[in-house]
């Protein structure tokens, strides 16, 4: 049965195979696009990469960080701003957990300024 993607939700992904800068592997993923799409029948979903190889240091808005034990994660991680995809929805393997909303709005300013919608 296939998972009820939702925003601002945390998923196990299948990103194979790796090309150039994308991200491959399994990975944990953000949800960032509007449940709206996926109810209405949208196969895919926009998710931002979630890496666990943290750059110390502000590097916002390429970077939101994740503290350790965020929504299921078992270690400290970044929100990868600038490597947005629309992945298929049979590629999400499990929920993880929801992002809290002091770190949702940071999300969603640092998607703002990094695509110069502010």
């Amino acid at each position: 049965m296939a998972l009820a993607i939702r925003r601002w939700h945390i998923y196990s992904v299948d990103l194979e195979p790796r090309v150039d800068t994308k991200p491959g592997k399994q990975r944990s993923c953000l949800a960032v696009q509007p449940d709206e799409f996926t109810e209405a029948g949208l196969k895919s979903t926009v998710v931002l990469p979630i890496t666990s190889k943290v750059i110390k240091g502000d590097l916002f808005p390429l970077r939101i960080h994740l503290p350790s034990g965020t929504a299921g994660l078992k270690t400290a991680s970044d929100i990868l701003i600038d490597q947005i995809l629309a992945w298929d929805n049979s590629l999400f393997k499990q929920e993880m957990g929801s992002l809290p909303e002091s770190l949702i709005d940071q999300v969603k300013l640092a998607l703002a300024d990094f695509l110069d919608l502010a």
